[in-house]
């Protein structure tokens, strides 16, 4: 057997799936997938040459902040190299997380560590490179100090083997270093702080000249506004300062807002905060189109090849309330099902017959599932979610809005029963803010799920909405 009899996409003739999901990389091939966005990434380009600022973005679970940055990134180190802008700012291949429990100490020498690998990373591919115009003295510190053999060194195994090693006199472009074994424990993490610190001041000696980019990203896993500005004002000292480290908070519902009534870091943050929207419904096919040529094998109009419809995956986008990121599930999702029933090679009519029953079917089947398990008046608040005044995301506090645009009566604890119910079905998604009266960010956020609007969806078609408000937004696209 070969690969075409295991692989869907290879069936295709598509060396990789087109639709996976992960945030798009900061080099050639993220700048090319990334559709719909040009703007929004000359803005983040701005935003990130600003010294002593934290660029700020904030936006939906799947939206694509995370892809933006890194193309915003990798737009502004091409910048340098081809001397259009003085400052180097450096692209690292991996964000960060932060967890409720992470220790300061920790996140700092991972960070120390990401820092070192990019810079080397990059190192390499710079050796090559034809710097006119540009400032030469960024990269002579960058290619020539003698730091670099030290990091390389300890990064390569000598802290894993558990000896690892420092210089024994200055470090700096202009003295000779020796190298001499350290069995100090707290080497690991001090002394390799130091050396990584003592590189970027080398590299960025002037401050304002550049920096290596660093995302922390997915902030509202700390699960609230509260947790995510104790957590961010204790590494504010110790990482948001350093010479050479330019810094990207990115996050979801609202959590990156509430960081600027920190007085610790509203000062750091660069202001207005970016709020990333969902890509228009215009860009959804060259978006698909984009992917299916970089992932051909060597055939064009590979969209005639899926066994979806480009305008298909439109109706499909809209339906979902525009979120990219579980468009893509449900296309993959699609194709997988089509190729393992031996359906891939369809005529237009047919895609276009086949999607029209699956549509209702997926959504049909799924309601009736669900509605099996909670009372039929729970709906009510996922009808009212899904309008034209909420168009997916909502709080806690908007109970008077709802009641006042609901077909029954409900109380406010009614309400929040069927919260917790839909959020138990997997409808809605919950980002928990903290319930301390002194949190004036004291706000659950709720956020309609994939599921939940192709489950609304089936009660739209059905008539069967418990609300007085619009859905203009759906009215396109009823079948």
């Amino acid at each position: 057997m070969n690969s075409i009899e295991y692989d869907c996409y290879a069936a295709l003739g598509l060396q990789e799936n087109p639709f996976k999901i992960h945030a798009l990389g900061a080099n050639e091939v993220g700048k090319r997938l990334l559709v719909g966005r040009d703007e929004q990434v000359q803005l983040v380009a701005q935003r990130l040459h600003k010294h002593g600022k934290i660029t700020c973005l904030d936006g939906h679970v799947g939206v694509g902040k995370t892809s933006l940055v890194n193309v915003a990134t990798y737009d502004c180190f091409q910048a340098f190299l081809h001397g259009e802008t003085t400052q180097l700012l450096v692209p690292l291949s991996e964000s960060f997380q932060l967890a409720k429990d992470d220790n300061v100490n920790d996140f700092c020498d991972r960070v120390f560590r990401k820092v070192a690998n990019g810079l080397l990373a990059h190192r390499e591919q710079l050796k090559s490179f034809s710097f006119s115009g540009t400032n030469l003295e960024h990269v002579n510190a960058w290619l020539n100090s003698p730091i670099v053999e030290l990091i390389n060194d300890t990064l390569g195994g000598a802290v894993n083997a558990g000896v690892p090693l420092v210089a024994s006199s200055t470090l700096s472009s202009s003295t000779t270093t020796t190298k001499q074994t350290n069995t100090s424990a707290g080497f690991s993490q001090e002394g390799f702080e130091q050396l990584v610190r003592k590189w970027l001041n080398e590299i960025f000696s002037v401050q304002g000249n550049g920096g290596v980019v660093c995302v922390i990203d997915n902030l509202e896993l700390l699960e609230s506004g509260a947790a995510a500005r104790r957590t961010l004002e204790g590494l504010r000292d110790k990482l948001f300062n350093v010479n050479g480290l330019r810094w990207v908070f990115c996050g979801a519902n609202g959590v990156v807002h509430s960081l600027a009534a920190s007085p610790r870091l509203g000062s750091f943050l660069n202001t207005p905060i970016i709020d990333v929207q969902n890509i228009t419904q215009s860009h959804i096919e060259p978006l698909i189109k984009t992917r299916l040529k970089e992932f051909a094998m060597g055939t064009d109009n590979m969209e005639n090849c899926l066994p979806i419809r480009l305008q298909d995956l439109t109706t499909l986008y809209i339906i979902i309330n525009s979120n990219l990121r579980d468009l893509l599930n449900l296309a993959d999702e699609y194709c997988e099902h089509h190729f393992n029933i031996g359906k891939l090679d369809l005529t237009e009519e047919q895609k276009e017959k086949r999607f029209k029953d699956w549509l209702p079917k997926v959504t049909k089947d799924s309601y009736r599932t669900l509605s099996s398990r909670i009372p039929q008046d729970t709906w009510l608040v996922l009808d009212i979610a899904m309008s034209d005044n909420y168009k997916g995301t909502f709080g806690i506090g908007d109970f008077d809005s709802f009641s006042s645009n609901s077909k029954v009566q409900i109380t406010q604890s009614t309400f929040e029963k069927w919260l917790r119910n839909l959020v138990k079905l997997g409808i809605l998604s919950k980002s928990i803010e903290d319930s301390s009266t002194d949190d004036e960010f004291n706000r659950d956020v709720y956020t309609v799920t994939a599921k939940g609007s192709l489950v609304h969806y089936a009660r739209f078609i059905a008539n069967e909405t418990k609300n007085t408000a619009t859905y203009n937004w759906l009215r396109r696209i009823h079948y």
